[in-house]
Formats: C-alpha cells, structure tokens, sequence
C-alpha cells in the first residue's frame, strides 16, 4: 500500500492455511468463522473483537465510504468507519472526516450482549441518496496503528514499553474526549506510539460483548500454542511486523530478561515475540533501508508491515 506520493509503502500479507500442518492450522478456519460471526457490523452494537483492528488514515474519506455503500459493504461509524475484511473476523478502521454517513461517538459505556445488540441487523447509515452521488478514486491508505484485544491491557502495555522503542501517548480518555472513560472506568486503552506516530493499541472492554469466542480463552489457547517460541505455528500468522536498523540491542534485552524469541529463515535477520495476549510482533532487520534514510536526513523509526 504506497503513501506518501507513492514514496513510501506498507505491506500486508494473507496466508492460507488450508493443507498446513503447521500447529493450529486445524482450528484456524474454525476461529475465523467463529469471529466473523460475532460481528453484527450493526451501528447500535460493539464486540470486543472488534477492537482487533488495523488502522489507516485517508485524506477523503468519503472517497472510502461510498466505495463501502456502493457495494453493499455494512460498516460501523465512531467517526472514523469500520468494515470486516469478508469472512475472517478481521476488522479494518479507517480514520478521516467524512460527510457522506453520519458519526457518533465511541460510547464505551454502553453495554452489549450477545442476546441483545448482537442479533441486530447492519442498516443504511448514509445522509444522502448514494445512487445520486459518483464514486470517488480512493486515497492512499497511511499507517495508523494495529489494535489488539487485552484482557489486562497494562500488563500488556508494561511489555512493550520493556521490550519496543515505543513511547506513551495520552489516550484522550477524558469525558469530553475521543475515548472518554476508557481510563478504567468503562474500559482500558493503553496507546503507544513509535517515532513516526504509528501506535499499538491494547483495549482491555467491560462493557462490551465478547462475540462467540471468549478474549481470556483465547489468550491462553494461543499463549499454550506458541509455548517458548521453539516452532512456528499457524496463529503466528496474525502479527504485526516492524523493521529497525539492527536487531542486536533487541536481542540482547530480551536475552537479559530471558524472554523467547524465535528467529526466522537464515542470516539472523527476523524474529517473533510474544506479547502477554498471545499476539505475535515480528521484528525485521533493514540495515539498507535506515542507512539510506539517515543520508536523506531521516530518523531511525518503525517501518510498520502487517
């Protein structure tokens, strides 16, 4: 996905696991259903798995949401808009202002349930006849952050800060704010950003739903699956990946305070970690990348891939 006038890029990758016999390869379709199905993708609802979001910003997003209406794509509105990449749970946020649908505000307070707002059916959100309105080309999409499900958000956050040059950023949790009471109240944000702005998310909810597959459930099913890190496994799959400009002084922190890591392929040049939720990060080696970047001028940050 090119940016920055096409200078600049981010890679996202899907990975089939039918005929895999990788560990967790059997459950995997099964996971993917299960998830899916616990998103009504209506605007009155909210599961926690939704929280499992990658993000982009786009400077029209009206450009995104007609392309979504045109071609009956349900998508949920705080604003920014919603949508699940089909049949697999996954769940894309795309941050902007538009004028095409209209907006509300996270409620974290507002409870759901399964019996309740999770039988509800997506509806018509536009403010205008969408037949009468063109399409628009659609922008380039610019990394935002990966959000990620926590039943202990601060734990989870505590990790990163330990083990990722990350820095914390305020999580606007005031009552007038984006994420107003998701200081603990009604739900826990931790939010920490890399040197170019794109974040990690860790939303720890108490009020929403948890779909057809329970968050601490899962945690534990993955974290036993991924064990010490001596194997790779078919839910390695979900992660997020970073490049930095040497992997040395990483490998040597997490060595001090013995924590696994697996290292992929040969030359020394990646590596997975294992944050406390199960999720998966993969840390990448772009020594080329960076040296050019400090020529034109540039920092050592995050190069975010997913």
């Amino acid at each position: 996905l090119y940016y920055a006038d096409r200078q600049q890029y981010s890679d996202v990758y899907f990975q089939s696991t039918a005929g895999s016999s990788l560990p967790g390869a059997e459950s995997i379709s099964t996971f993917s259903e299960l998830v899916s199905k616990g998103h009504s993708m209506a605007n009155d609802d909210w599961d926690w798995w939704q929280d499992w979001h990658l993000a982009f910003y786009v400077s029209d997003l009206d450009a995104v949401a007609l392309n979504l209406m045109k071609n009956d794509v349900p998508f949920v509105s705080r604003g920014s808009l919603y949508f699940e990449i089909a049949n697999t749970g996954l769940i894309i946020q795309v941050l902007g202002n538009a004028t095409v649908y209209w907006k509300e505000p996270f409620l974290f307070c507002r409870k759901t349930d399964n019996a309740g707002t999770g039988r509800m059916q997506p509806y018509k959100i536009n403010v205008t006849d969408i037949s009468s309105v063109p399409s628009k080309p659609l922008p380039e999409f610019i990394p935002s952050h990966q959000s990620m499900y926590a039943s202990d958000a601060v734990e989870n956050a505590l990790w990163t800060y330990k083990f990722l040059n990350v820095t914390k950023l305020d999580t606007l949790t005031k009552p007038t704010q984006s994420h107003a009471y998701a200081n603990g109240t009604c739900a826990n944000i931790q939010w920490m950003a890399v040197e170019n702005f794109w974040s990690l998310h860790y939303i720890q909810q108490k009020f929403k739903r948890e779909g057809l597959i329970r968050i601490k459930e899962h945690e534990k099913f993955v974290n036993e699956l991924h064990g010490d890190l001596s194997e790779i496994d078919a839910y390695m799959g979900y992660r997020a990946a970073l490049s930095v400009p040497s992997l040395t002084p990483y490998i040597e922190n997490f060595k001090v305070h013995e924590e696994p890591i697996l290292m992929l392929g040969k030359g020394g040049k990646r590596l997975l970690i294992k944050a406390p939720n199960g999720y998966i990060i993969e840390l990448f080696e772009d020594t080329a990348y960076y040296s050019r970047r400090m020529m034109e001028g540039g920092s050592l940050a995050y190069v975010p891939q997913y």
